[in-house]
């Protein structure tokens, strides 16, 4: 079928166009209504006590810190197996996710193993409105507070030798996060016209067939008629 004859079946069968035209017209309509998703991200930090050798407990890092962050992670996050990336930075919405959180202890390490080097959470949450981020987010961090003490107290750390946490930044800064609406009309528009044509087609084929049962590959073939043979007499 040529594009001339696709047009003059489009003509032919104008009610499948219409309707097909209609229905684009809604799906491009309804993906401007999508006002995205708000995300934020923070970084809980473990802090490792304070002494006269090490004051600055910022600047101290230790590998009991980072397998403390690792295990209060684990506990916040569930035993659910932790998807690994080929970067720390991935995000959530870049995985498609539009309502949720992850709590991750960023994965420095390549493809063939893990090299964890920050005693540091990352706290994800992605969200309809920004106040329900905020307040998950507030949520999250309580949980990651109360479990390093739990954690603590259960192994008889003494107050004075505990480890804390703190956020960066202490203010929780929420981002929207939103596609661009010309680029998803456009791609329904795209795919709407190419169904409605589509349909067509069919239509056109299938109509064609049913006026010339020849170009029916599945038709039963008519039967030819075989000459007898000469009788001898």
């Amino acid at each position: 079928m040529t594009l001339w004859d696709l047009v003059r079946a489009a003509l032919r069968r104008w009610t499948v166009l219409v309707a097909g035209a209609v229905a684009t017209l809604g799906l491009m309509y309804s993906t401007t209504l999508d006002d995205g998703v708000f995300w934020s991200r923070t970084q809980v930090v473990f802090l490792a006590p304070t002494s006269a050798a090490y004051p600055n407990a910022l600047r101290t890092t230790s590998e009991d810190l980072i397998i403390t962050a690792g295990v209060v992670a684990k506990a916040v996050s569930g035993p659910d197996k932790v998807t690994k990336y080929a970067s720390p930075d991935a995000t959530l919405v870049g995985e498609g996710v539009r309502d949720g959180w992850s709590v991750r202890l960023p994965d420095t390490g390549g493809q063939w193993a893990p090299h964890f080097a920050e005693q540091v959470l990352y706290v994800e949450v992605v969200a309809g409105t920004a106040e329900e981020v905020e307040a998950r987010q507030g949520e999250i961090i309580a949980q990651i507070a109360g479990e390093l003490d739990r954690l603590q107290r259960d192994a008889g750390v003494a107050p004075v030798n505990h480890i804390t946490v703190t956020v960066a930044p202490e203010s929780t800064v929420v981002h929207q996060v939103q596609g661009s609406r010309a680029r998803s009309a456009g791609m329904a528009g795209l795919l709407g016209a190419c169904a409605t044509f589509a349909v067509i087609a069919v239509l056109e084929v299938r109509g064609s067939r049913r006026d010339d049962p020849s170009l029916d590959p599945v038709a039963p073939a008519e039967a030819v008629p075989v000459p007898s043979p000469p009788v001898a007499r």
